[in-house]
């Protein structure tokens, strides 16, 4: 088990003491430039090849102990365009808190361990043809360090990354299609071969602590708490089925200074891939197979972010450069192209938020989302919430109570009293489903770009008429992956949809010179 150190830095304001902040790594080139390359390439290439998967995450419908909400919500998610289901694993919750250690904590079948909502959620999830992700997060009290923090999360203390990688033994092993189902004698439990190793780890709400104070200096203490994790989970996963995928990451998109909480998603980043030193200063480097992140945001998604240690969409190059760079380095285990996903990404709506985005701008915004994120070649999107959850989402405090948050980020609005069958979708939720995003590349043609929702499937591009009608500007057609991509003769200012089967997309205007994101 890791030791916390004697003096440990907060996890939140104020500082225990007034040591100065440690300087950070190099600086990546700044925001303007990452953004400048991927607006190029939104217009002109070069394009990916590989499709752009869609996913949700909802935590409290997919965990619901009511049969069927999780039915209906996994109607819902099916009808958005998603493929695959994001479920919590919470590892103390399911190791029964009034249970002893386990005595063969790596057992499936510990009496110790109480899976009954993760079996539900897996089982309704493959049997609605969705593919199930499993994040596991969250120790209990018996695996985080000693000396814990009085002011650390519950959970996130340092956990033990042996007991981590035993658990993690006994969820893949679960899960490995051939365990027996409790409610179904003669039946295995479904198979899931997709494992994410902890949840936004940069962040003191899941992990801590974030710094420790060493010679009157703020030194980055998660990333290192973080790899022991995660390269005991890869073992662990990989050991029951070396085809099963582990996720590493899924870093909130901001940060903090040095020894103010939170870690910049660059900082933790350089850390974690032991890009900060010689590579003999690292004889641990992380395993995985995949590197996801968070880009939340209030802000556009052509909106870079204030901070060159700081994510956004537009500026996920940042993030592309240092796995880049540790792929050549050898220190992103094994060696090879590590995909990049993101397993959370998000707005709230308005006017339930002050800070929402306005109806008439949140199919575009969804639709630029995805368009920036494949152009960057992400692989994976999973959009958190499906519903507005009902009446907020409940969220630890240090003191181990919990408190009440509002999210209107779902795709949908909460019905009365939180009625899943009376929830109201949002124009998010067209964005999600057809995303369509015109660019006009000069004064003479139109870029259209889409996901369809089959390889090959043919889409109506329509131009909207002075007097209101449509007409039929093009026939277009995805490629193999479902991605339409395709270069439009147009002239002038248009107002722009796409049909797709009985999906119609948003309307996108696009103006007679080239697009300015």
């Amino acid at each position: 088990m890791l030791q916390s150190p004697s003096r440990t830095g907060p996890e939140g304001p104020p500082r225990p003491f007034g040591a100065a902040p440690a300087p950070g790594p190099a600086s990546p080139p700044t925001s303007p430039r990452w953004v400048r390359e991927q607006d190029h390439a939104l217009l002109y290439g070069p394009f990916p090849s590989g499709a752009l998967a869609r996913g949700i995450s909802d935590p409290t419908l997919i965990l619901s102990d009511d049969a069927e909400v999780r039915e209906q919500a996994l109607a819902r998610i099916r009808a958005s365009g998603a493929t695959v289901v994001r479920i919590p694993v919470e590892w103390r919750y399911v190791l029964s808190p009034q249970a002893p250690a386990p005595a063969e904590a790596s057992s499936p079948s510990s009496p110790a361990y109480d899976f009954t909502p993760v079996d539900a959620a897996v089982r309704d999830t493959v049997a609605a043809g969705l593919t199930p992700l499993l994040v596991v997060t969250r120790a209990p009290a018996a695996a985080e360090a000693p000396d814990r923090w009085r002011y650390a999360y519950p959970g996130s203390w340092a956990p033990d990354p042996q007991a981590f990688g035993q658990f993690a033994t006994a969820v893949a092993r679960r899960y490995d299609g051939a365990f027996p189902d409790p409610l179904e004698p003669g039946r295995p439990l479904p198979r899931v071969r997709l494992y994410e190793a902890w949840n936004e780890p940069n962040l003191a709400r899941y992990l801590g602590p974030q710094w420790v104070a060493e010679d009157g200096r703020w030194i980055a203490f998660s990333p290192l708490v973080y790899r022991q994790l995660l390269n005991a989970f890869y073992a662990a996963v990989k050991a029951v089925d070396p085809g099963d995928v582990v996720i590493a990451g899924g870093l909130a998109p901001n940060g903090e200074p040095a020894g103010d909480g939170r870690m910049t998603p660059v900082r933790f980043l350089s850390s974690l891939l032991c890009l900060e030193g010689a590579r003999a200063s690292c004889p641990d480097p992380p395993h995985f197979d995949v590197l996801s992140f968070h880009p939340l945001s209030f802000e556009s998604p052509d909106r870079p972010a204030a901070s060159s240690q700081d994510v956004a969409i537009p500026d996920i190059g940042k993030v592309t450069a240092l796995l880049a760079r540790a792929e050549r380095r050898g220190t992103a285990l094994p060696r090879g192209h590590k995909p990049l996903w993101v397993t959370e990404l998000n707005w709230e709506s308005a006017p339930a938020s002050p800070t929402g985005v306005p109806a008439a701008l949140q199919a575009q915004w969804v639709s630029r989302a995805l368009h920036r994120l494949w152009i960057a070649g992400v692989g994976l999107a999973e959009w958190q919430f499906l519903v507005d959850p009902y009446p907020g989402v409940q969220l630890a405090t240090p003191t181990g109570g919990l408190v009440l948050v509002p999210r209107p980020a779902g795709l949908y609005s909460a019905g009365p009293g939180g009625q899943l069958a009376l929830a109201q979708p949002k124009p998010f939720l067209t964005g999600f489903r057809l995303p369509f995003d015109p660019l006009r590349v000069n004064a003479k043609a139109v870029r259209v770009w889409a996901l369809l929702e089959r390889p090959g499937e043919r889409a109506l591009l329509e131009s909207q008429t002075r007097r209101g009608s449509w007409r039929a500007l093009a026939r277009l057609r995805a490629d193999g992956a479902g991605v339409l991509n395709a270069l439009v003769r147009a002239h002038g200012p248009l107002a722009l949809r796409l049909r797709a089967g009985s999906l119609v997309s948003a309307v996108t205007r696009v103006g007679a010179g080239r697009s300015r994101l």
